[in-house]
């Protein structure tokens, strides 16, 4: 008995889809571009955050030393940093290997450097750290120790550029989160809209069957599996959507940082399970919002 009812629900449900098909069809594509922008913004922060994260730990720390510094204090003090815990290795690079380096660098302008009197570059110490160690605030903390060191006179590890990419995280979150809400509201007051316009059009035939003695519940069901069904649609439309952006457009795209998304950023069981509950979600409320204000006593 309750499968026939249900099953006369969801009859009921997809006639009246059918019956508004056009209306139903701005329905299901409102929420797939909605899902779909709001997963895309997900992705994005999601690959950012987690290329800041590995970088915190690939992260290199350069120590440029006085220019009277001798070469066997140099060494000194390379010992004496290669025994604090956070650091992984350290290389010396003498004023001959930074002036090669930088020759190597310059390729076929190499030229430019014949006329050179003297080596303008230091010495310097090169730190790779731990990758426990590799975040923000202890890099930070670990180049102010450094550069307290006697024949230390610069320290460098790119805090410019790392906290300029913390802050774009931040605002990447923000706006996420500000459209995601917007898109989200508009969805449900677009579902709730067509449940509505679907209910005053069968209006007369629910009123019969309520002077016949049917519930409130026999009424509203076929409403709220029809909602159900429009978000459960624009989710797996979204999925789909999203999968092929990845596979045919950002992963062939050379994006800083890789933003263009790595194999492993490709939507998995777990990204289409919550697009399929987020439009289930979506769907009740709509529903909800539009029937709300119907057949009460």
């Amino acid at each position: 008995m309750r499968i026939g009812l249900l099953v006369y629900f969801l009859r009921k449900a997809l006639e009246n889809i059918w019956t508004n098909r056009f209306l139903s069809l701005v329905t299901l594509s409102t929420i797939a571009i909605s899902m779909l922008i709001l997963g895309l913004f997900s992705l994005i922060y999601l690959n950012v955050q987690q290329s800041l994260h590995q970088m915190g730990g690939e992260l290199q720390i350069t120590a440029y030393l006085q220019e009277t510094i001798s070469s066997e204090q140099a060494e000194v003090l390379r010992s004496k940093v290669a025994d604090w815990p956070e650091v992984e290795g350290i290389t010396y690079i003498s004023k001959e290997q930074a002036l090669a380096r930088f020759r190597s660098q310059l390729r076929e302008y190499a030229g430019i450097l014949e006329g050179l009197k003297e080596n303008p570059l230091p010495a310097s110490l090169e730190l790779t750290l731990m990758p426990q160690y590799g975040r923000s605030g202890n890099i930070k903390e670990l180049s102010t120790r450094l550069g307290r060191l006697p024949g230390v006179a610069e320290v460098q590890y790119g805090r410019k550029w790392m906290a300029k990419l913390r802050v774009f995280v931040e605002v990447m979150k923000l706006v996420g989160i500000t459209v995601g809400g917007l898109l989200l509201i508009a969805t449900i007051f677009v579902i709730s809209n067509t449940i509505k316009l679907t209910f005053y059009s069968r209006r007369e035939e629910l009123e019969i069957m309520r002077l016949v003695g049917a519930t409130d519940f026999f009424i509203k069901a076929p409403f709220l599996i029809e909602g159900l069904l429009h978000g459960l649609g624009g989710a797996l439309l979204a999925a789909g959507g999203l999968s092929l952006l990845i596979l045919f457009l950002f992963s062939h795209l050379d994006l800083p940082l890789r933003l263009a998304v790595m194999a492993g950023s490709l939507p998995t069981g777990q990204l289409v399970a919550g697009f399929l509950g987020l439009g289930l979600l979506l769907g009740v409320l709509g529903s909800m919002v539009s029937l709300r204000r119907f057949l009460r006593p």
